[in-house]
């Protein structure tokens, strides 16, 4: 199990076993090419935890900044080990 917060104070929990997932690995692989399959991989990755990662990155207005999104996916990704290059 992979379990961490991020600097907005998501706390998540992830199953390693969902890193090993061809669709998730093709969804991120997209993201060069089309910035919009992140919310794709947010779901391969989160799951039902998605809307709780956009609650902590709400903005006052009630909008979920992209840049902040991309930025928790990162420290997710990190905190399973795995270093993740721009996006």
């Amino acid at each position: 199990m992979i379990t961490g917060t991020t600097r907005s104070g998501f706390a998540f929990e992830i199953d390693e076993a969902t890193l090993d997932n061809m669709e998730l690995v093709d969804a991120i692989a997209e993201v060069d090419d089309n910035p919009l399959a992140v919310s794709k991989v947010l779901t391969l990755l989160l799951g039902s935890q998605k809307e709780k990662l956009y609650d902590s990155l709400r903005s006052s207005d009630g909008r979920v900044p992209v840049a902040a999104v991309t930025e928790a996916i990162k420290e997710i990704f990190e905190a399973g080990g795995k270093p993740v290059k721009n996006c």
